[in-house]
Formats: C-alpha cells, structure tokens, sequence
C-alpha cells in the first residue's frame, strides 16, 4: 500500500514537473511628470495626460515585464524627489551639468524649442537680429521657467527687460494688451494656450506671432542616481529601446503630430 502511495506520490511530482511555470507578475515602476506643463503632460479633469503620457504608455505597451505607473506632481516637487532618490525617474527635463543626482538620462523623448512671440506693432520696425533688434523692449517670461543664457546676458547688460508672470495665459493676454512687447516661451506650450483662448484674444485683435527661436533643447527621462533598484539597467535598456523603435517607425512623429499641429 506504502508503495502505491509513494508510486503516485512521484508521478504527480513528474507531472507538476512537467507544468509551464507560472508567469511573474510585471514589476511596477513610478515615474513622476510635471502636472502642468499643456500639452506636454498635465491634469485635466483628475486625469494625467498630454504628448509625453501617450509616448511613455505606448513604449510601455512594448515592455510587458514591467507596468509603468505614471504619477504627476508640481516640477520643483518632483526635482527634489529626484534628488533624494524618493523616485526612480523623472519626465521631461533636459540635460543640466548642475543636476548631479541624475544617472542616467534617457533616450531623447522629443525637442522642445524656445521661441520669441512679439505684437504686431512692435515688428512694424524690422527685427531679425537678437539681441540687438530687441534693444530697449520688455519680453514676458513664465515665472520659475530656466531662462537661457541668450535671454540672461543681455537682460543684465540692461539691454533689454525681463518680466514674469505666472503661466502662458497671463502673459498672452499682457502680450496681447501690449503690456509687454514680446514674450518668449516653449513653441508647443504656447501655441496650446493661445488656441484655448483664440476666442478672447481675438476680441483684442491679437494672433499669435513668433519671430525668431531663441535656442532648442532635447527632453528625457531622468533617472535618479540614488534610487538604485535591481531593474534599473534592464528597465532603462528596455525603455531606450522601445523609445527608439518608435522613432525609426514613425510613431513619435505621429504622437507629436497630435499635439503639435
């Protein structure tokens, strides 16, 4: 009877032996983006979207060891995250030698351009060359935005005037009611806002008009050097890879289209 037992004792085990192992479950990895950055990545209605939501969900969508949770907070929040290692990556900034506690960046995600919006009334009198052009002129800026050196150094040789105001909203509208002569912000993140409010900057006979670019930056995912999990690598190879595929198949170009018509 013993050996019975013990006989179908083995032949289950065989059998069990023989079973596909059961799949692991995908691990779950946070990565923080800046709630309010439209089109870009921002809160609408509760929900965390824009142009690097949908590039980051569609590489995922390639990775199915991993489940990518995408969690937004406000950007000088996140940045400190980074910094202490209490998140594993951050979305979308450049690269900055003063952020040491990055390692590494990503593959590009996408170029954003800063560019220079001016009133008609101010382009009455030819300007193509900046600084030079501009001399004398109040350019708007987004409060707590990094300003590029060609906007810094002429600004502290007086040679022209940097004011800030809160977001894009407010400094079209001063744009529009000439309280400032031009402002100069992201192309994308502009023209978004201006097209919210084509109705009412229309009622002050204003269109938007850039004028020249004032410098471009590539964007990406930056990851922490102090959070260090044992994916890191393979996650990060995994990512650059997908980012990649999908730039030599035309689907950033697609996903850009959406946004940046």
């Amino acid at each position: 009877m013993q050996s019975a037992i013990t006989a179908r004792l083995c032949l289950a085990l065989a059998l069990l032996g023989m079973l596909p192992p059961v799949l692991a479950a995908p691990q779950t990895v946070i990565l923080y983006g800046d709630d309010d950055y439209a089109p870009y990545s921002y809160v609408e209605n509760g929900a965390f979207k824009g142009m690097y939501i949908d590039i980051l969900r569609q590489a995922a969508s390639r990775m199915p060891e991993y489940r990518l949770e995408l969690q937004p907070r406000p950007w000088k929040r996140g940045l400190d995250a980074l910094e202490k290692g209490q998140v594993f990556g951050l979305f979308p900034p450049g690269r900055k030698t003063e952020r040491p506690y990055v390692q590494p960046y990503s593959a590009m995600l996408h170029r954003e351009s800063v560019v220079l919006f001016c009133h008609d009334a101010v382009m009455r009198t030819p300007r193509t060359h900046f600084p030079t052009d501009f001399a004398g002129l109040t350019i708007g800026v987004n409060t707590g935005f990094l300003l590029s050196e060609k906007l810094m150094a002429p600004a502290r040789e007086g040679l022209l005037r940097l004011e800030a105001a809160k977001g894009n909203e407010a400094n079209l509208k001063k744009l529009a009611l000439r309280r400032i002569d031009c402002y100069a912000s992201d192309r994308g993140a502009a023209r978004h806002t201006a097209r919210q409010l084509q109705g009412e900057l229309a009622g002050y006979g204003f269109q938007l008009r850039e004028v020249l670019e004032l410098s471009s930056e590539a964007t990406y995912i930056a990851y922490s050097a102090r959070n260090t999990p044992a994916y890191k690598a393979d996650f990060i190879e995994k990512m650059n890879a997908a980012l990649l595929a999908m730039r030599q198949n035309g689907q950033l170009a697609r996903i850009e289209g959406a946004y940046l018509p």
